[in-house]
């Protein structure tokens, strides 16, 4: 049985630490595959900054050097809001003999309790947990039992931080990001608004 992650987001845009969870988590787990999976319209976000297709288009100047992955828009082709437990089905539905897991970071470990579904997607999925700095989990965490973690602690990157610095034109925003990516943002003057 192999085992597949999925790792989803709306990579608003896509950073150094989606890149290193990435890598991180398919030399700590002898994965199969990553599969980065594009959310179009996610459940927990209000909006996205960038058109669906910059989004991918930045995705695939980054994925192109993380070995054993690849891009899928199975949530793009619904053009709606596509839950979790149902993206987790659709590969299991393709990957029927194999194990499917879901990368998050531990502050969305902390959040599951809100997901839609969580109870059935607990039963059937495990997690794969990036571990960000200063978030903290206890022993009493609830469905720690369906986590295994990444050892190493990523770095404190965030999308909305980036867009924040790109607004303001702050030239920080070019080391939190791969420098193709950065060069497409800037050529397309993506998140100046």
């Amino acid at each position: 049985m192999s085992k597949i992650a999925i790792f989803g987001g709306s990579f608003d845009p896509v950073h150094k630490s989606h890149v290193q969870i990435a890598d991180l988590a398919l030399k700590c787990f002898d994965l199969e595959e990553l599969i980065f999976v594009v959310a179009y319209a996610p459940p927990h976000k209000k909006k996205q900054y960038a058109d669906i297709k910059d989004r991918i288009s930045m995705l695939r100047l980054v994925t192109c050097n993380v070995s054993k992955s690849r891009i899928s828009c199975c949530e793009v082709q619904n053009r709606g809001m596509v839950y979790s437990y149902q993206t987790l089905d659709y590969f299991q539905n393709l990957y029927s003999s194999d194990e499917i897991y879901m990368v998050i970071g531990s502050d969305s470990l902390l959040d599951l309790s809100t997901w839609k579904n969580i109870d059935y997607i607990v039963t059937r999925y495990k997690f794969i947990i990036a571990r960000r700095p200063n978030i903290k989990i206890g022993s009493d965490t609830k469905y720690l039992d369906r986590c295994v973690f990444i050892d190493k602690e990523i770095e404190n990157i965030s999308s909305t931080r980036i867009r924040e610095l790109i607004k303001l034109n702050h030239i920080e925003a070019s080391t939190l990001l791969n420098r193709k990516v950065y060069d497409y943002i800037i050529q397309k003057q993506l998140y100046y608004r």
